[in-house]
């Protein structure tokens, strides 16, 4: 680009190596061409002002003074603790524990009930269809007596006299008899059959009931959810029940939870009372003590020997607590 030089007053204006004064056609053409650009188009101006680097770095430099602020641990009031009891003991929770164990109580509720719906509707078909297979079953057995009444009917036919007097009736007759046997036959065997899936359909049903007797069981006796501790009081129980009568077979026709019960408490008792009697007999032998009374007559202090005596003779609950008293 052309440089424009500097002048005194006096000297004439230069613009590169020309005089403005003697500038003619062609050397201003010549000079305005250095002035464009490649493209043929003149510099743009500007009215931007530069950019006061200067001024900016030092905000830049205060921010970076400033010091981080740091993370302010805040209370979690959206989650407060609550106390509730469990097993007898008082534990703190989060409420939203608490409200999470209570939306799966509540599903588990829900599927518990759902379940629940869904068996009585299967109970229900199972009747329905049990039902209806006893009187089909019925049908069977009304049709293979027809069929044996005429089959016994038609054994009292003379078939060599019948062959003689009516060949015709003769084949008659036998093509019927055939006939009748080969449905009595299948009688027969659709009889088995249906035989065979009720006594299936009462097995599962009896599992079933020993399922729910079992875990009937488990609810009225906590403590047998410990195999060991459930097998050595079931070994019991059935001594103490063959002890007073009850068979093998007997014993293992017991499925219903409330007879283990009621048997498992008459062992205890009889355990007790065993205990008692026992102590009864001991304290037979102790020597009676007496005392005098400041002013009175002597007096005995034989009352816990004779709660014993009593309790031997009667065996009765009551006189028993009446011999533990006597040790208070």
């Amino acid at each position: 680009m052309p440089r424009i030089m500097a002048r005194r007053d006096d000297d004439p204006i230069l613009i590169g190596h020309f005089h403005l004064e003697t500038l003619d056609a062609n050397s201003a053409a010549t000079l305005m061409s250095g002035f464009m650009d490649d493209s043929g188009n003149l510099p743009a101006t500007t009215n931007e002002e530069p950019e006061d680097k200067e001024e900016k770095e030092p905000e830049q430099a205060v921010e970076a003074e400033q010091p981080e602020q740091e993370d302010q641990p805040t209370e979690d009031t959206d989650d407060p603790t609550v106390t509730v009891k469990i097993d007898g003991k008082e534990v703190e929770v989060k409420l939203s524990e608490l409200k999470n164990g209570y939306q799966r109580q509540a599903d588990y509720t829900r599927k518990t009930m759902e379940l629940s719906e869904q068996r009585k509707a299967v109970e229900v078909e199972t009747q329905k269809a049990r039902y209806e297979r006893q009187q089909y079953a019925q049908g069977l057995q009304q049709q293979a007596t027809l069929l044996q009444a005429q089959l016994q009917e038609q054994n009292q036919i003379d078939w060599q006299k019948l062959l003689q007097d009516d060949p015709v009736e003769y084949l008659k007759q036998q093509h019927l008899a055939q006939e009748r046997q080969a449905r009595l036959q299948q009688t027969f065997a659709e009889q088995q059959r249906v035989a065979s899936v009720s006594q299936a359909e009462q097995n599962q049903a009896y599992q079933s009931y020993l399922s729910q007797q079992q875990d009937e069981l488990l609810a009225k006796l906590p403590d047998w959810k410990d195999e060991t501790k459930a097998k050595a009081e079931r070994e019991a129980i059935k001594g103490f029940l063959k002890g007073i009568g009850y068979t093998d077979k007997e014993l293992a026709a017991v499925s219903d939870h409330r007879a283990v019960v009621m048997a498992r408490k008459a062992m205890l008792y009889d355990q007790m009372m065993t205990k008692a009697q026992a102590a009864a007999k001991k304290v037979e032998h102790l020597p009676t003590k007496t005392v005098k009374p400041s002013g009175g007559e002597p007096v005995t202090l034989d009352k816990r020997g004779a709660a014993y005596q009593k309790l031997s003779k009667s065996g009765s609950i009551d006189d028993a607590a009446a011999v533990f008293r006597s040790f208070l």
